[in-house]
């Protein structure tokens, strides 16, 4: 058999085995210097450029809200308002302002390469306060998001044995809660009623409604229509009435020097009576069981909607947050899914 004859025959077939590349390249920028790609409709930029060449922040800047202009933002937010969507074009368009960040460098002998994507999580937090009506944007508010990274990879025990991470976003943290003027601040485990629910790391307890009371409906909507007059979920209704039976573990700085964690435990339909405030408590201990106190089925006395709210907040220098806040989507998804494990 010829050699040269079935070499092209099979360099035919593994080209059409090959997988498309999925990423879609609009747009090659060329200097002496410098080679800029972008790619999928301008949310990768791509600069590429020699070893000894000095590209400082203000060229990379420049670059990028060049190209943040032609960011088709109406279909990023999946919008159709147009005064919204200028007011976003108008906040990046300020001096030293993009909605990129770096992921990914790359060096060689000879060249740099450095990468950046757009930061959907900026956005949506930018997009979260236009909605709110703010008339002055918090510049540190938006730089300052929190990735987690603090948090190492499994770190926390899933509360709930053998329930995931729901892929509901409705569920997750940052989902509106339009009935009670808020945003979610936790993750809903979906698990049986009465089924266990237990501590995802060490601590010290220091809250246990043992002698916990349901209120009536009737109390709780009042309260909720005081919650819709001001626009938000006044801390003491919500901490004191909407959890319902609740169980508070302060974990300290076990995570990180300057950072304090607290986690909590919603819905409760019963807690274990050696969960006292002051008692130390270790990972996997027995907290109580999976309910619904607090909800409006719970002050019906039925077992519908049974799950558990979890929350875990951070406290530090730069004030007070949960778990997720601002990351959205894919991204949050692989940050819940990244801390937490069976084991």
């Amino acid at each position: 058999m010829n050699l040269f004859k079935i070499l092209p025959i099979f360099f035919l077939f593994f080209i059409a085995c090959s997988s498309k590349p999925e990423i879609i390249l609009n747009e090659i920028e060329q200097n002496e210097n410098l080679i800029i790609t972008t790619t999928n409709e301008n949310k990768y930029v791509n600069f590429n450029f020699p070893k000894n060449f000095n590209a400082n922040d203000t060229i990379i800047n420049q670059e990028l809200k060049k190209f943040s202009k032609k960011i088709n933002y109406f279909e990023l937010l999946n919008t159709q308002d147009s005064s919204f969507v200028n007011k976003i074009y108008s906040y990046f368009n300020k001096e030293n302002q993009h909605p990129y960040r770096m992921f990914e460098l790359n060096l060689s002998d000879t060249s740099k390469q450095v990468k950046f994507k757009i930061d959907s999580n900026k956005i949506h937090l930018l997009q979260q306060i236009l909605q709110d009506d703010k008339t002055y944007i918090n510049k540190k508010e938006i730089e300052l998001i929190d990735d987690f990274s603090y948090i190492e990879d499994g770190q926390l025990l899933f509360p709930c044995p053998n329930i995931e991470i729901p892929l509901s976003l409705n569920l997750l943290p940052n989902a509106s809660r339009k009935y009670r003027s808020g945003i979610h601040q936790g993750i809903d485990f979906a698990g049986n009623y009465d089924s266990e629910v237990r501590s995802v790391f060490d601590g010290v307890i220091i809250r246990s409604d043992l002698d916990y009371y349901e209120v009536s409906n009737e109390f709780r909507n009042d309260l909720l229509k005081k919650a819709s007059i001001i626009q938000r979920t006044p801390s003491d209704i919500f901490v004191n009435i909407l959890y319902g039976r609740t169980v508070m573990i302060d974990h300290g700085f076990s995570f990180t020097k300057d950072k304090r964690i607290i986690s909590i435990y919603a819905h409760l339909s019963k807690i274990n009576p050696k969960i006292k405030v002051g008692k130390n408590i270790s990972r996997g201990d027995i907290i109580g069981n999976v309910g619904n106190s607090g909800t409006s089925d719970g002050a019906k006395g039925n077992r519908k909607s049974a799950h558990l709210h979890f929350e875990l907040i951070i406290q530090d220098k730069n004030g007070e947050r949960y778990l997720g806040k601002n990351i959205y989507n894919e991204e949050l998804l692989k940050l819940l899914n990244r801390v937490f494990s069976h084991k």
